[in-house]
């Protein structure tokens, strides 16, 4: 046996010690289908909509630009109740499934509550590729997907740099991304959401290079960016 092959055999167990911890962390928060998940949404959005509208005002500009069907929807992310607020733009009738850190499905009762309307949990800063599985599932069932293409909330006079998941989800799958803009919050000021027109991503080849993919990821970042000039 060559150096090669004995390096290429010590990696075997440290694989399968991945996939084995890949494969736990599924199934304490396994993959909710649309239909398992519908019910609960449908009492939950309008519970939270009532509460969430006596404390911030909403106007939506460019809803028209929301496609039917399935689609990547990519927001500013400034405040902690971004997700939410963009689901009440997206309205009732559709029922967008949004990636956010696990740290959120494990607090006692909303985490049980935003798991089951069908929030996916990720590991930050591990090789977690459950919730890759689980958005491309939710595609493939027609559900519109929510991914912050900053990765993490953006404070007042910061800048981020625009991560490539959005892109990878669109690539994949086959769908528009959809370019969001929100002013940020504050309580008992309306809060202004502009929706911007649905675009694919193009790549030259059958698979997005590295440079690919941080040229489309600033490119969405841009986009969203641009909806400011919108807000009135």
């Amino acid at each position: 046996m060559d150096e090669t092959e004995k390096q290429e055999e010590s990696k075997v167990p440290a694989v399968k010690q991945t996939t084995q911890v890949a494969k736990k962390k599924e199934q304490k928060y396994p993959y909710r289908t649309k239909e398992q998940c519908l019910p609960w949404y449908r009492v939950v959005y309008p519970v939270a909509f009532f509460i969430y509208r006596l404390i911030y005002g909403l106007k939506v500009i460019g809803r028209e630009n929301i496609p039917d069907g399935p689609a990547v929807i990519c927001p500013r992310h400034c405040t902690a109740i971004d997700p939410p607020m963009v689901c009440f733009g997206l309205t009732r009738k559709r029922h967008p499934r949004i990636i956010a850190k696990i740290e959120l499905l494990q607090i006692p009762v909303l985490g049980q509550i935003l798991y089951r309307i069908g929030v996916f949990g990720v590991h930050r800063g591990e090789n977690d590729i459950a919730p890759i599985r689980n958005g491309l599932k939710s595609l493939k069932e027609g559900s519109q997907l929510i991914i912050f293409p900053e990765g993490h909330r953006v404070h007042e006079g910061e800048t981020a740099q625009a991560q490539t998941g959005a892109i990878m989800f669109s690539l994949k799958a086959g769908v528009p991304l959809v370019p969001v803009y929100l002013t940020r919050a504050k309580r008992f000021h309306r809060m202004t959401m502009v929706f911007g027109e649905p675009y694919q991503p193009k790549i030259a080849g059958k698979r997005a290079t590295p440079e690919e993919y941080r040229m489309l990821a600033d490119e969405l970042l841009n986009k969203i960016y641009a909806l400011e000039s919108r807000v009135s």
